[in-house]
């Protein structure tokens, strides 16, 4: 662990603007030259030290203050601040653990460096979408923020771990923040990408499996004595697989996907047994009673139509119930970012009512934090010639610093 960072301070300062200005300018070259150093650190879940180091060395060369915390040494989050500590503390969020590079025959550029595009639109690499140019505003933020007279505090999390589960990175963070050795924030922005659009929702996840249950056989007689499990489970699969006609709007419509299917033991055994794992997303005003109300339902609807169709819900293996997440849009958080976004952008802004999977917001939200995310597009995360769009990246930085504005009002 390192120590709490001195007051020296780095190069990577000069240029950035203060906050007295009416609307945020950002130095773009700035800006593209810490996403790509960061994404030129390889950093595969589990192996996060490095990238951590990197940042940690960035905040201590500018004289914030930081603190290191982790729950294994080698895979440590970085937690900094900067403000007057005398009103509210908003929290940026941003995770540097990436998924390994699986296909880089396909890459055009070396996966496992930063590369600004020809033309200055994009940056390439692993974790450049997902979510190291973010990362990269919140790092530029902190940086163009320092001096100014903050009313309050604002923090960095820099965790690892977001794309295994969060327990070494957010969930560890949270944890510090209970037993009191971090403050707690009062609002947090997560920096995940949502096409610059308001993340002020997430959906939730009820996963479960089914179990038909028929009848084994021998082959030759499987229309006289057997019942094949497999057949069931193609009638429960068709009944519980397609749109659901139901909508949120800060989130979208829920989600249902029957995902694994495991029946059988030969060729000539007509199958007794078959189980799917089912992956159901849900929305605000969805539990997991309600949905597994409506599983019933359709599958019970089957039943009266084929006496033979007997089968059982079982719990998940992968995924238990985790339910979907709101601030609310009269939360202070969700007016300054809404606020920022007219100002800043010039247009209304928009939910991101997506297709999109969970963040490390709901583990906020859930510790009763409001949360709101707001991060740039990007393409091809998880995949081959991954980029995040600068642009983007810019506006975000904006929007960033203009919502801090509006909450940590300058001190007088």
């Amino acid at each position: 662990m390192w120590d709490t960072a001195s007051n020296s301070h780095s190069p990577l300062l000069k240029g950035i603007r203060s906050m007295s200005e009416a609307v945020p300018q950002i130095d773009r070259d700035r800006l593209v030259e810490l996403v790509t150093d960061l994404v030129s650190i390889p950093s595969v879940s589990g192996n996060e030290l490095a990238v951590m180091q990197h940042v940690a060395g960035i905040f201590e060369g500018a004289g914030i203050d930081y603190v290191v915390t982790a729950r294994d040494q080698d895979r440590p989050n970085v937690v900094a601040w900067i403000g007057d500590g005398n009103g509210p503390t908003i929290a940026m969020n941003g995770h540097l653990d990436t998924v390994p590079v699986s296909d880089p025959d396909r890459w055009r550029t070396d996966p496992l460096t930063g590369v600004l595009s020809e033309d200055g639109k994009k940056i390439y690499g692993r974790g450049s979408s997902d979510m190291k140019g973010a990362v990269g505003v919140m790092i530029y933020t902190m940086l163009a923020l320092k001096d100014a007279p903050l009313h309050g505090t604002l923090q960095a999390h820099i965790v690892c771990d977001e794309e295994r589960g969060a327990d070494y990175g957010t969930i560890h963070v949270l944890d510090e923040i209970e037993a009191g050795r971090i403050p707690r924030p009062d609002y947090v922005l997560i920096g995940e990408g949502s096409q610059l659009k308001v993340r002020n929702a997430e959906r939730g996840i009820c996963g479960f499996r089914v179990r038909f249950i028929g009848k084994a056989s021998h082959t030759a007689a499987a229309r006289v004595s057997g019942i094949n499990a497999i057949a069931l489970a193609a009638k429960g699969i068709l009944a519980l697989e397609g749109d659901i006609d139901r909508e949120h709007p800060a989130v979208g419509k829920p989600v249902i996907s029957v995902n694994k299917i495991e029946g059988g033991i030969v060729s000539n055994v007509v199958p007794g047994e078959c189980t799917i794992t089912v992956d159901r997303r849900t929305i605000p005003g969805e539990t997991e009673e309600s949905v597994m109300s409506e599983v019933r339902a359709k599958l019970d609807a089957i039943k009266t139509e084929d006496p033979n169709f007997n089968y059982e819900i079982l719990p998940s293996k992968e995924d238990g119930y985790t339910p979907a997440n709101i601030t609310e849009d009269t939360s202070p958080i969700v007016k300054a970012v809404q606020e920022s976004v007219r100002e800043v952008l010039g247009r209304e802004p928009e939910y991101f009512a997506t297709w999109a999977g969970a963040t490390d917001g709901r583990l906020y939200r859930f510790a009763g934090i409001d949360t709101v995310g707001f991060g740039p597009s990007g393409e091809a995360a998880h995949g081959a010639n991954e980029a995040v769009f600068v642009d983007d990246l810019v506006s975000q930085a904006q929007v960033y610093e203009a919502t801090i504005r509006r909450i940590l009002r300058e001190s007088v």
